[in-house]
């Protein structure tokens, strides 16, 4: 009975915050302020994978209508700047340079000799693979302490905070 004389008690949750201590009231305002950030970054990466969805629909429907891979390539490169463009170019430019006129009906290379060797296929690969961990890491900012922003970190050298 006489730990109840103080104050009355609280019956709303707006009522309990205004009666808090100031540490408390300082607790949940940094609470709040997590809260909006999360959302925040919730709604941009929402917003993010909605627009590469909708590239990704442009990219497959021009490389679809197109009959030959050098067409495809052109097509390709008409849209906007997006992921699968830039991973195709790097492809395309890979072949190339091993195979010059290779992609063209009337260049030098013939049918045999467009055949790349099982080493220049794990090459490929591996540029491929490069330039898909660069797409990934462009699509993680915003997260600095993501496992793949510290995997690239690491395979870059970089060891520590690192300037991007």
């Amino acid at each position: 009975m006489l730990f109840q004389v103080g104050r009355a008690v609280p019956t709303t949750p707006w009522e309990l915050v205004l009666t808090s201590s100031r540490e408390t009231k300082f607790v949940l305002a940094i609470l709040v302020v997590f809260s909006i950030v999360s959302w925040y970054l919730i709604f941009l990466k929402w917003w993010q994978f909605r627009r590469m969805r909708r590239q990704a629909d442009r990219f497959m429907a021009e490389i679809e209508r197109a009959t030959r891979l050098d067409d495809a390539y052109h097509a390709a490169m008409r849209l906007p700047a997006s992921p699968y463009n830039r991973l195709l170019r790097e492809g395309i430019n890979f072949f190339s340079e091993l195979k010059p006129g290779g992609l063209k009906d009337n260049g030098p290379a013939v049918a045999t000799q467009t055949a790349l060797t099982t080493t220049q296929l794990e090459a490929l690969r591996m540029v491929l693979a490069k330039e898909v961990a660069a797409e990934r890491d462009a699509a993680a900012r915003f997260f600095p302490g993501s496992p793949r922003s510290a995997r690239s970190a690491r395979s870059s050298g970089c060891s520590g905070p690192c300037s991007a």
